[in-house]
């Protein structure tokens, strides 16, 4: 078959071989050869196998009857798709061979059905729940320290994973290992948990919640051994500042070395069966590891409670209708009465702050202040952490972090979450 075409794009693939011929500058010639199917696909399309050339630029012959360039077109089209449908049935009929033929070529190498991958469903995509034992929740020290029993108040029945240092708690949330992490900010007793204040700031995760938990201290030391034996005690530097008084009043002439956590302290007596040294722990954490109470309630203060924060890879959407905390983190700007600028953005707007923390700025520890008549000052630089009762959702919360940014050089949200409101009591843990 040879089809004459104008010099315009005719989108017409051959079937086999397509030879182009200039014949005039205005003119292209596309001459079609459909070798062994020729006969079959004239019969199937009743159509001649030579096309006269057109005698309009937009349309064809065909043994003498002038059609339109789309009908020229379609009719191609529909040869080859019958020519095509022939080849297949031609390969179909070569059944013997046992080649399966796909789209028209040939395939040795089919996957099974049942070894594909399934789709995903709406089940594999969905978050995980806010509570219950599907979750994974990270916290820093071994099994019965306090951060496990906070874990398993904050999230019951939950997965707790622990982790030998904060930073690995941190990074086992980002990098998806855990769901979320529970963590100690501040004690009533010890005061502030420097280290995660700044773990907060130097990581991306979102405060989706806190807790707190009444901490009751226990003496551990190995079966038979008595208080008068000792000659070190190891604990958590948070418990041995909370038991400092309480131990003096024992007559305990003792060296204080300070380890990890409370519940390691008790694992590494009794795994290196250390007959003179004690650990301060958690009553479970002398069940778990078969150690002996030789005084129980050590803390200096009964009322010793640790507030604890939940993190997340994401954060929550706050709301209004229960109380809520948000907590923030700023550096303020250059100017004077800055700081109390700051704080009266939410004093004006009756918000109360329970909590203000300040931090040496890392990347500017120090800023200059130069005067010609006196010479230069140095100042430290600080980042200071906030905590109000207030939810981001609350028009005036948003309104002073707006009236703040004024001040400030940099400021960022750590979290808006609900308050911890339940009601405790000093118990054993």
């Amino acid at each position: 078959m040879q089809c004459v075409a104008p010099s315009s794009s005719i989108g017409f693939k051959s079937l086999h071989t397509v030879s182009h011929r200039i014949v005039q500058p205005t003119q292209l010639t596309v001459q079609c050869v459909a070798s062994r199917y020729d006969a079959g696909a004239a019969n199937a399309t009743n159509l001649p196998l030579s096309a006269a050339a057109p005698t309009t630029t937009n349309n064809f012959a065909y043994g003498g009857v002038v059609k339109s360039r789309t009908d020229w077109q379609s009719s191609c089209a529909i040869l080859a798709s019958k020519v095509v449908s022939q080849q297949q049935n031609t390969e179909k009929s070569n059944g013997a061979d046992n080649i399966t033929v796909v789209n028209g070529h040939t395939s040795l190498d089919l996957v099974p059905i049942d070894r594909l991958p399934k789709p995903l469903t709406i089940a594999d995509l969905s978050p995980a729940p806010l509570h219950g034992s599907t979750l994974r929740v990270a916290y820093q020290g071994v099994a019965g320290a306090y951060s496990e029993a906070a874990a398993g108040k904050a999230y019951p029945n939950c997965e707790a994973i622990p982790c030998d240092q904060f930073e690995v708690a941190f990074q086992a949330v980002e990098l998806w290992i855990a769901d979320r992490a529970v963590l100690p900010v501040e004690n009533s007793l010890g005061g502030s948990i420097h280290r995660n204040y700044d773990l907060l700031l130097r990581h991306r995760l979102h405060i989706v919640g806190e807790v707190q938990l009444p901490v009751h201290h226990c003496l551990l030391a190995l079966p038979g051994v008595r208080k008068e034996y000792l000659n070190r005690v190891i604990s958590h530097p948070q418990a041995l500042s909370q038991c400092e008084l309480t131990l003096t009043k024992l007559g305990l002439t003792v060296t204080r070395e300070a380890v990890d956590d409370t519940a390691g302290a008790a694992e590494f007596v009794a795994a290196n069966n250390l007959r003179d040294t004690a650990a301060i722990a958690s009553a479970r954490a002398a069940e778990l590891y078969g150690l002996n109470i030789l005084a129980d309630g050590i803390q200096d203060d009964s009322s010793n409670v640790t507030r604890f924060v939940m993190l997340a890879r994401e954060p929550i959407i706050p709301r209004v209708d229960i109380p809520f905390k948000t907590s923030i983190v700023f550096a303020h700007d250059k100017g004077t009465s800055v700081l109390f600028k700051v704080l009266s953005a939410f004093a004006f707007r009756n918000i109360n702050l329970t909590k203000i923390e300040s931090r040496p700025h890392r990347n500017r520890p120090i800023r200059l202040v130069g005067d010609e008549n006196v010479g230069t000052a140095k100042h430290f630089e600080y980042l200071f952490y906030v905590d109000f009762e207030a939810s981001m959702a609350d028009v005036r919360a948003q309104n002073a972090l707006a009236e703040v940014q004024e001040f400030t050089s940099f400021l960022r949200v750590l979290g808006s979450y609900p308050m911890d409101m339940t009601p405790w009591s000093p118990s054993s843990q």
